[in-house]
């Protein structure tokens, strides 16, 4: 609200030629307003092949990223790891600048360059304020285009990947899902997102930039941006200039089943299990994601003990007074996915928390599920779901892997519509199918104590 001296001086001014400014000015505020609308997602195909993926938001910051589709599924026996090293070796010596250059000018611009990296796709991202975009981003242009991975660079690796794997050898659930995927795929999406301890320091110069020529290939890049205009991203992603497309041998992921188990003489276990679930592509990929809620995919109310509600909880805090954590997960990729759960206790409860979460999965089987429990965990699916995409990081790798592995941009509210339309029926049809596969299972900690797969069944 204007105040009084404001007023005042405002009833002072007579005149067109003032009249005529007030009303430019509350034009302009008015075409302000218009263009700071949020527009829907846009995508581009560039005549190199490359996508360019975008959701003007008007944020403050601008987010870009460059997303590859040559993630730790398309390492090979000869350099298992190495997508590890290029996670690590981002910011390193370019063709066009040194790795102080790059520290020093991306620190000047109040920006940050991360990298990061899933089974399936690596990710180069710089976040900054959106006057600085043009000034930002050829940094990622350099590191993903004109990398030299210069050998006494790359012999320091070694160091930052050790911390690396100590950080995550001390994550037991972590772990336990990371080798869940080696026990049920062994190849493809079985390759860890680590490097092997015994491949630490082997890596080379060569083979890095042997990988990078192979697999960052114009048809296997998108250019992805939250808070940028489409237009300006299309102009930028123009300047990039990647290595011509050649023969990648694309290894579909094949569901075996298995079991792995690692000793680590801790009094924690953690054990996740899992059965073949729906890939991306499937058309029951959103029953899937009910499912999970109906059974439980941890707590939704802070320092809770999970216990009340979802199906994992109620089963397995009957079955043992130990403290415990249980948890559904629903992983998804582009030609395959993994649906089950995992569980953490003290390794003398973990063999009654395993079978009560077990015979709860068994028990959804034969129909038990409420149309109530459905209500309520479709809910929570939407919830998830928006909470997710209100997360710029979030935001753009959700963009990456749509314009990636689909070439098409779905709006949440097309997804929100699609799962209202999931009925009991189908969550309980779903659960027939997926749940009466072969499982794989994997094991962190105690394993004394833990049963195998076969007990499970008894």
């Amino acid at each position: 609200m204007a105040s009084r001296v404001s007023r005042g001086i405002a009833r002072t001014i007579k005149g067109p030629r003032f009249a005529n400014q007030f009303a430019s000015q509350a034009a302009a505020r008015q075409a302000d307003d218009s263009s700071l609308v949020n527009q829907p997602p846009k995508l581009t195909k560039l005549p190199s092949g490359v996508i360019v993926a975008s959701v003007e938001n008007n944020s403050p910051i601008s987010r870009v990223a460059v997303a590859v589709n040559a993630g730790s599924r398309f390492e090979d026996a000869d350099n298992l790891g190495i997508t590890h090293c290029l996670r690590v070796a981002a910011g390193l010596t370019t063709a066009n600048s040194t790795s102080f250059g790059i520290a020093r000018s991306i620190q000047q611009e109040g920006a940050q360059l991360t990298c990061t990296t899933s089974r399936e796709y690596i990710y180069y991202t710089v976040d900054c304020i959106r006057d600085n975009v043009d000034s930002t981003i050829k940094f990622l242009r350099d590191i993903t285009t004109a990398p030299v991975f210069k050998k006494w660079e790359v012999a320091k690796l070694a160091e930052k990947l050790e911390v690396d794997l100590a950080a995550f050898y001390q994550q037991h659930a972590a772990r336990s899902f990371d080798l869940l995927h080696q026990a049920a795929f062994r190849s493809t999406l079985g390759r860890s997102l680590y490097t092997p301890e015994v491949t630490l320091g082997r890596i080379s110069s060569d083979q890095l930039l042997n990988y990078v020529q192979t697999h960052y290939t114009n048809g296997r890049v998108a250019i992805v941006g939250v808070g940028i205009d489409h237009d300006q991203l299309v102009d930028e992603a123009n300047k990039f200039n990647y290595f011509p497309a050649g023969p990648v041998a694309a290894e579909k992921a094949t569901y075996g089943g298995g079991e792995i188990r690692i000793n680590t003489g801790s009094g924690l276990t953690a054990a996740s299990v899992a059965v073949e679930g729906p890939s991306l592509a499937a058309k029951d990929l959103l029953h899937a994601g009910v499912l999970q809620y109906v059974m439980g995919s941890g707590p939704f109310i802070k320092y809770s003990n999970d216990s009340l509600v979802p199906r994992l909880g109620q089963s397995v805090a009957q079955a043992t007074t130990e403290p415990f954590s249980v948890s559904c997960f629903n992983a998804n990729y582009t030609d395959a996915g993994l649906f089950g759960f995992t569980a953490i206790s003290q390794g003398t409860a973990i063999e009654k928390v395993l079978k009560a979460a077990f015979s709860q999965f068994a028990s959804v089987t034969k129909g038990g599920i409420t149309d109530q429990e459905v209500a309520r965990a479709k809910k929570q699916l939407k919830t998830s779901l928006y909470f997710y995409l209100e997360s710029g990081d979030n935001l753009l790798t959700d963009l990456a892997e749509q314009a990636l592995g689909h070439q098409q941009i779905v709006n949440p509210e097309e997804i929100a519509k699609q799962i209202d339309a999931i009925t009991t029926n189908d969550v309980v049809n779903i659960a027939k199918r997926i749940i009466n596969s072969r499982p794989s299972m994997a094991v962190v900690g105690d394993t004394a104590r833990t049963p195998y797969i076969d007990d499970l069944y008894r």
